[in-house]
């Protein structure tokens, strides 16, 4: 499997038992199905262990649009977290794979003081 962004290796890695994913041997992004990704979200110290590229080069490479799924080639829409506005996500209309710059995963796992002032604002903007 060939990494959308840099064209490098996509590796399998496994973390427990339930979560499975690829992450890139040139640039650390990470592919894995929508499923996995919310089992990443509840898993303690899971990023500290797979996301281990480097988040200046995920943020250039977040840049990168158009790109095409690792796993069925559609091309992937970016959409932003439902939970974190700022993270934005390249996500699979067609198979549901979700593919994470290096340091996303750090970034949706880390909920800051400003993650909360954006809920309850917008909770208040209704």
């Amino acid at each position: 499997m060939e990494c959308p962004k840099c064209a490098g290796d996509m590796k399998p890695i496994e973390y427990g038992t339930d979560i499975r994913v690829r992450r890139c041997s040139g640039c650390g992004g990470i592919y894995c199905d929508r499923q996995v990704l919310e089992l990443m979200r509840a898993e303690w110290q899971v990023d500290a262990v797979l996301d281990t590229g480097s988040a200046v080069q995920g943020a250039r490479n977040n840049e990168i649009r158009d790109i095409a799924c690792p796993g069925c080639a559609a091309t992937m829409r970016r959409i932003a977290d439902e939970e974190q506005s700022h993270v934005t996500l390249d996500v699979c209309p067609a198979c549901d794979g979700v593919f994470l710059d290096a340091g996303e995963l750090s970034d949706l796992k880390s909920v800051t003081l400003m993650d909360h002032l954006r809920r309850l604002l917008a909770i208040f903007e209704k």
